[in-house]
Formats: C-alpha cells, sequence, structure tokens
C-alpha cells in the first residue's frame, strides 16, 4: 500500500480517477453558497459596528468622555498626529489628549467564545492598559464586562462598594 498526498491508500497498479470538472449547475451553486458567505460577513461586521458605537455611547454617558470606534474596527479615524497601529481595542476617547487605563474589545455574538475573546484582549492590550471584553448576552438589552479580578479591584473605588461595616457577633443561632 502507499499513500497519496491527502492520505488516502492507494493500491498498487490502481489507476488514479481523474479530477472531476464542475459542470455549469455546480459551478452557479458554488457561487452562491460564495456571495451568500460574503453578505453574511458584511452584516456580521455592520452588526459588529453597531455594538461598538452602542458601546461608545454608553461610555460616554457614564463617564462624561467622547469614545469612538477605532481605526483598526473598521470606524473612525481619530483626529490626532499618531498612527492607526498605535490603536488597539474597539473603543477609545476621541480626545488625543483622553487616555482610559482600559483596553476595551466590544463583543456581539449569538455564540461566547470568552476564553478566545479574553485571549484576544489579552494579546492586543498595550503595556500599562487592563485588557477587558464588553459583550452583549443576545436575546436581551443586557451588556456584561469581563476583566481580570485582580484588574478589577484595582479599579474600583473601595468605598463605594464596602457600604458599611456590620460590627455585631455573629454566632450560631438556636
Amino acid at each position: 500500500m502507499r499513500y497519496n498526498g491527502i492520505h488516502n491508500k492507494v493500491q498498487k497498479g490502481v489507476k488514479k480517477l481523474p479530477k472531476l470538472k464542475i459542470n455549469s449547475k455546480g459551478a452557479e451553486n458554488k457561487e452562491k453558497v460564495h456571495k451568500e458567505a460574503q453578505r453574511r460577513g458584511k452584516r456580521n461586521k455592520v452588526k459588529g459596528g453597531e455594538y461598538e458605537r452602542k458601546v461608545a455611547e454608553i461610555l460616554k454617558s457614564m463617564l462624561g468622555v467622547e469614545f469612538v470606534r477605532t481605526p483598526q474596527s473598521g470606524g473612525f479615524a481619530k483626529k490626532s498626529d499618531a498612527n492607526t497601529k498605535d490603536f488597539r481595542g474597539d473603543v477609545i476617547p476621541l480626545d488625543a489628549d483622553v487616555e482610559t487605563v482600559l483596553h476595551i474589545e466590544c463583543k456581539n455574538y449569538q455564540n461566547w467564545a470568552m476564553p478566545k475573546w479574553i485571549a484576544q484582549a489579552e494579546s492586543d492590550c498595550p503595556k500599562g492598559k487592563i485588557p477587558c471584553v464588553i459583550f452583549h448576552k443576545y436575546g436581551t438589552s443586557r451588556d456584561y464586562i469581563v476583566l481580570d479580578l485582580k484588574h478589577f479591584l484595582k479599579i474600583i473605588h473601595i468605598p463605594e462598594v464596602i457600604i458599611k461595616t456590620v460590627t455585631k457577633k455573629r454566632g450560631i443561632k438556636k
């Protein structure tokens, strides 16, 4: 026995079959499948861009600083002297003089791929920034954020988290 280039067994003395030609109907179907995949890709890109703009608006309303899509995400070209290769993440402050500690990746998928999303945020994150993923829960109006617990504890304001201290003794109820 020997193997051909695609690891199928080929017996000695048996002739290889000729490659099948695609007839006109098969070619039409192949083209149709290709065009549908292109349309789906464009729809997904538009959906992602819309979600990034939504996140930018939410951040603006909560933080009082205007955020925009980054050039890599197909969005806004920031008005500064910086090169677009310096922009990482999906959403950044509009003003070149404003920095955020967060490196923000936005995801709007029906099926979650959290480990992959976190890995992307961490690998793309510039030194000194905190990688985070903001994502939408499909079928709801809810958005969530994922970041490392140690980073979360660094950026929260503790007095706003610890509301009051209870000083009564903890004991066994009888």
